[in-house]
């Protein structure tokens, strides 16, 4: 958010935004989960907005801006200056004064880290090519510095207060919470937020409803005020509408798939990892992925240089303080299947594993 909040100063500067929101996004799902924002969307019109993102076809939605190839696109752009074939404009730009809209992509090869989505002011003239352009350049800097902002050890902080249950909420057909089981109050606090009513929730709940509503079910990955990953799912119980959301600790391979993504390793450089935090050997490594014992040096020395380590018990150290520290230091047991056990899920009896 520090972040953002910087950028909010710098973009005007560059190409005359009257509004800048930052956000982040979840790269395995493209939901939003949380961001920066300055003279964005008024909060009356959220949730409108929200159904047109998720329930609806519009122009530069997420998915397609990403499938496109683009870094950058803007609502005029897209609809050939006729903004009025847009429901985001219709129904949410156009009655709070906002006008055009560029939408830029913050990613690392085929992973989206976040993204920024800027505003004019309805008065003003629509971003040109050149302003978009200049946008898509600076979305490589700003995206290494988000990745950065992933990857700060010491946001991760063990914390005495992490509910040992899920979180669980649920949301009557109109979008009304209906109830908040007690855990619930105290992972609501980890993000933020606060049950008194649901248009004041945070808006990766808000996202994850919205998407639930529409599609059946959710899920996304958010951090924590205190750095943790935490995994929400929502599900749509019945034909009326009526939604759950639970909230709990993203499971290991969730939190260490994403660690691992952010510091840039690829799909094999990641497999490896995995395979030498597991203790596996080069000739073990050798004959699992059927590649030369070359190729497995080369790609252990990438994933040193990846990771600021340089050996294997470096990326076990790496491993350590990064997914069992902050737990261990919280006072919490092991569990039969390792990592670190809570109580059981909410509606299941299956054994429940907790990562950072």
């Amino acid at each position: 958010m520090a972040l953002f909040a910087r950028l909010s100063d710098i973009i005007p500067a560059v190409v005359g935004a009257d509004g800048v929101c930052g956000l982040t996004l979840d790269p395995a799902t493209l939901l939003h989960t949380g961001g920066f924002h300055e003279k964005g969307v008024p909060h009356s019109h959220l949730p409108r907005l929200l159904e047109i993102e998720y329930g609806e076809e519009d122009v530069n939605q997420f998915p397609d801006l990403v499938k496109s190839g683009r870094t950058a696109a803007g609502l005029w752009q897209a609809t050939g200056h006729r903004p009025h074939s847009s429901s985001r404009y219709c129904d949410v730009y156009r009655p709070t004064g906002l006008g055009d809209e560029v939408r830029v992509l913050l990613r690392s090869g085929h992973t989206v880290w976040g993204a920024l989505v800027l505003h004019r002011s309805g008065d003003r003239m629509p971003f040109s090519d050149d302003e978009i352009a200049a946008l898509s350049t600076l979305a490589r800097p700003i995206t290494q510095g988000l990745r950065r902002a992933y990857l700060r050890h010491d946001a991760i902080a063990a914390d005495s207060e992490t509910p040992a249950a899920p979180g669980l909420l649920t949301f009557e057909p109109g979008g009304e919470l209906e109830w908040v089981a007690p855990a619930g109050y105290l992972w609501l606090d980890q993000l933020g937020g606060t049950p008194a009513e649901s248009s004041r929730l945070p808006q990766p709940i808000l996202h994850a409803l919205s998407r639930a509503r529409t599609t059946g079910e959710a899920s996304l990955r958010i951090r924590s005020r205190t750095g943790r990953w935490l995994s929400l799912t929502g599900t749509r119980m019945d034909t009326d509408g009526r939604v759950a959301i639970i909230i709990q600790p993203s499971r290991p391979e969730q939190t260490a798939g994403i660690m691992m993504e952010a510091y840039g390793l690829t799909v094999r450089e990641r497999q490896i990892a995995q395979m030498v935090i597991y203790g596996m050997s080069d000739t073990e490594i050798t004959k699992r992925l059927k590649i030369s014992p070359h190729t497995v040096r080369d790609h252990l020395k990438k994933v040193f240089d990846k990771t600021g380590t340089n050996s294997r018990g470096g990326i076990l150290r790496l491993l350590y303080f990064t997914h069992y520290q902050p737990d261990i230091e919280n006072g919490r047991t092991m569990g039969t299947r390792g990592w670190f056990a809570t109580a059981d899920p909410v509606g299941t009896a299956g054994h429940h594993r907790s990562g950072p």
